[in-house]
């Protein structure tokens, strides 16, 4: 019984769990590689807590798997199409058909391992640590000597890396067209040589592929600059994501990864056309590739950005204005003296999640009004009705009328469930991240059902977009697509 307990505190979740069943696939940040291995057809790399997989002939992504513990190791098994993933405590067996995993209790620290038709041989990081472990049996035995000719892989030291001239000075520069910060070093971490090509893996930089022979090399950035994603905005052509180290961006429909590295934090972004215009400190700049010019100076900290057809809105720490698009001149607009975290135009209106309440601006009649006293950090409208979601994390319905009054506005009801972090929708039904997975509110039905084909974990954030929902955890980015919602 207690052995049986012990296994259960110590076994490792991944995410998908099921490769026949789990309908959503992992956007993976760019992070530090610690291992490489290849098979005939894929290339595999442990970058931070994921596993990529990546097509070898093409050299693009394929899918990834998120481990709940920290690889450190991968290694692919020829004689049974297995993967191996070291992790401090543990080494796991991955079946590549069906997800299956199991788990090895090891106490040494790995330094390498070497794989043979039957057992699996780990040398620790001290040398009287030599083991095999028997592949059918999972028994752990100590051994004095290793077979000849096996092929290790290892943890890449600096020395490994100078073995090859052709990688001088042994770490690479963002184009100056892509990053704010063009002198910042990205350090190789992992090499894998696999005979014609050799395998470079680096810390936030991706993973390049270099021809031994001509020295001509690939690269792929396999998603998104951060996990920490927390707006996505979409123009005629790109998806962009907002990230703590700057905006990702993929053409829909071809998910080749582009990026802007940014040298500082933005808490918000618009798309107009083909322009990007970021909110940074007390400033809405324009940006062209990695330039930026000032559009709006304001004398306090702007936290969020609105547009249509006209105007750019701009809320900050103290109150609203606006921009007309093509000047350089704020307007003060609305609310004053208190934050404004969300701006959502429509057609008709303007409607301002403010820190103690939410308004709106009548189009039609050129006036604001207050709807309900509460503080507001989200909108989405789905056809007559604006959702908002309270500082509370509880969301508030609001029958969208406009007509000719600015009189204060009762037709809102506070919806049940609570401990919601953010919403969004597909004009159809409401999406919800909550602490225990993705829920959508169904108006149709006023009720509140979960999405089974997500993870029940944590989410910060839920985008609907280019007919998937991305959920945003702590560490990952689940895409799902909407046919899969049910």
């Amino acid at each position: 019984m207690i052995n049986l307990l012990l296994c259960f505190l110590l076994q490792v979740n991944i995410y998908p769990r099921n490769a026949m069943w789990d309908r959503y696939t992992i956007m993976p940040p760019l992070g530090k590689v610690k291992s490489i291995a290849t098979s005939d057809l894929q290339v595999f790399a442990v970058s931070g807590q994921h596993l990529l997989f990546i097509n070898k002939q093409s050299f693009t992504f394929e899918k990834s798997i998120y481990f709940d513990c920290v690889p450190e190791l991968v290694g692919y098994d020829r004689y049974t199409n297995d993967l191996w993933i070291v992790c401090p405590d543990r080494v796991l067996r991955l079946s590549q058909t069906t997800y299956n995993l199991r788990e090895y209790p090891i106490s040494c620290v790995v330094y390498r391992f070497a794989i043979d038709a039957s057992m699996l041989y780990i040398e620790g990081t001290e040398t009287s640590e030599k083991y095999a472990l028997d592949k059918t049996t999972g028994v752990l035995s100590n051994v004095s000597y290793f077979p000849q000719n096996l092929s290790w892989y290892k943890k890449t030291s600096p020395s490994d890396t100078r073995e090859y001239p052709f990688l001088n000075p042994y770490y690479y520069y963002d184009d100056a067209q892509t990053s704010q910060m063009p002198f910042h070093q990205y350090a190789i971490t992992s090499i894998y040589d696999d005979g014609m090509y050799l395998y470079v893996g680096t810390d936030q930089y991706g993973l390049l592929k270099y021809n031994k022979i001509s020295l001509q090399n690939e690269r792929i950035v396999h998603g998104p600059l951060d996990s920490r994603i927390t707006t996505v905005k979409k123009s005629a052509e790109r998806l962009y994501f907002l990230c703590t180290s700057g905006i990702s961006s993929y053409r829909t429909g071809d998910k080749n990864w582009q990026y802007l590295r940014l040298d500082r934090v933005v808490t918000d972004i618009v798309t107009i056309d083909d322009d990007i215009f970021l909110a940074r400190d007390n400033l809405v700049l324009r940006t062209s590739g990695s330039l930026e010019f000032p559009v709006g100076n304001f004398n306090t900290n702007v936290l969020s950005l609105g547009s249509d057809e006209d105007n750019i809105y701009v809320g900050t720490r103290s109150g609203m204005y606006k921009i007309i698009k093509g000047s350089s001149i704020e307007i003060p607009f609305g609310p004053d003296r208190y934050a404004v975290y969300y701006i959502h135009p429509t057609e008709k209106a303007v409607y301002v999640g403010g820190e103690f309440a939410l308004y709106k601006y009548n189009k039609v009649i050129e006036g604001w009004s207050t709807i309900y006293n509460f503080g507001v950090k989200d909108i989405v409208s789905i056809e007559n009705d604006i959702y908002s979601l309270g500082l509370n994390n509880q969301i508030i319905r609001y029958s969208d009328v406009v007509d000719d009054s600015l009189g204060t506005d009762s037709s809102w009801m506070l919806l049940p469930y609570f401990n919601i972090y953010d919403i969004d929708t597909d004009n159809d039904v409401l999406y919800c991240a909550t602490y225990s997975g993705i829920y959508y509110y169904d108006p149709a039905s006023a009720t509140y059902k979960v999405i089974y084909n997500l993870p029940r974990i944590h989410y910060d954030y839920v985008f609907v977009i280019d007919e998937r929902i991305l959920a945003i955890s702590k560490n990952s980015a689940y895409s799902l697509p909407l046919e899969y919602r049910d």
